[in-house]
């Protein structure tokens, strides 16, 4: 009897004491010191972290290199934004072979890697088909703790009018970095450029030609689906690859006007430079590269190898983002050296 009556006051403390930290460390009580704010991590909370670029001339290992990182930090999931493969081929052994370079890396991943596709991963109709074999749709919804993501397709379909990849054989790294930092600088000095350098200028007009966008009525009808299916989420998070606020897209204009009312934020890339708008209130954000060919020069602090850090929870989401050079692992930074 007593053993039994000790058995129920050990379980009755473990049940009503040990499982709550925030009676066990309550502020101001005399065997502890601490503020008064909740404990992070409620059962409604989650983190999230998002990819740039990876393509144009990748360099090798940053891609994987952000992904072990990251991997570290333990978010509840990975998304990147579109880009993954080099692409523009319609050689299925070609395309293999890149898929499978990028899938060897997410395969190490301890949480889910969420697929959003760019315009070299989706360059022409083979690609897209090798698309849907082997990673699944090119467009589609998912929620996840109350909050909405829609994850768009802006080469839909796709769109071969100029592929990159010649312009880049065409005219070089150097020239494409020069064109795309003055496609997205001041108008005034691209002007100028384009007059001092006629290639430059010839180039960057290409460029512009082909930066189009493509939501076809089917993908449409997905948002707007999702979103009435949705009515009462907390927030909407929209991922795309091309910053389709930056072009004339009667579709994304119809798109956002099913947005309005809501709480959202809209994350995409392609440009390789890191850019931040608030339009009628919102974040929309072009993230910079993870291994992608940067954007522009070196002493441009918006081009940047780095990963976004995304954590919700009570309110807007909490975005930080983090330079690939910041990290270093817990034998201190010294030991980067030693690394392959």
């Amino acid at each position: 009897m007593k053993h039994r009556a000790l058995l129920t006051g050990t379980l009755a403390l473990l049940l009503c004491g040990a499982s709550d930290p925030a009676r066990d460390y309550r502020p101001g009580a005399p065997d502890v010191a601490r503020t008064a704010k909740d404990f992070a991590g409620g059962k409604d909370e989650f983190r999230f972290a998002v990819i740039g670029d990876r393509t144009g001339q990748h360099r090798p290992g940053v891609f994987e290199d952000a992904l072990r990182k990251v991997n570290g930090l333990r978010p509840d999931f990975i998304i990147n934004i579109g880009d993954l493969i080099e692409g523009n081929s319609e050689d299925l052994r070609q395309i293999d072979a890149e898929w499978k370079e990028v899938e060897s890396a997410t395969a190490g991943l301890d949480m889910p890697f969420f697929y959003v596709p760019g315009n070299h991963d989706l360059t022409n109709d083979v690609q897209l088909k090798e698309w849907r074999r082997r990673i699944g749709a090119d467009y589609y919804s998912f929620t996840y703790k109350n909050v909405l993501f829609l994850v768009l397709n802006t080469e839909d379909p796709p769109q071969p009018k100029i592929a990159r990849r010649k312009l880049l054989d065409e005219y070089g790294p150097q020239a494409m970095g020069k064109a795309l930092q003055a496609l997205q600088g001041d108008p005034e000095e691209a002007k100028a450029l384009f007059a001092r350098e006629a290639r430059i200028g010839e180039l960057a007009g290409k460029l512009k030609a082909s930066e189009n966008v493509a939501f076809s009525p089917a993908q449409v009808a997905m948002v707007r689906a999702a979103l009435a299916r949705n009515r009462d989420v907390r927030w909407t998070f929209l991922l795309m690859h091309r910053p389709a606020w930056k072009v004339d897209s009667a579709a994304f204009r119809e798109i956002e006007g099913m947005l309005k009312g809501r709480d959202y934020t809209v994350l995409a890339g392609h440009f390789h430079k890191y850019d931040h708008q608030l339009r009628a209130g919102h974040d929309y954000v072009q993230l910079g590269v993870t291994g992608g060919m940067p954007g522009g020069p070196a002493s441009d602090p918006a081009v940047l190898d780095h990963v976004m850090w995304v954590s919700v929870a009570k309110g807007a989401p909490s975005i930080t983002n983090v330079r690939l050079d910041g990290f270093f692992p817990k034998e201190g930074p010294a030991s980067l050296a030693s690394r392959p």
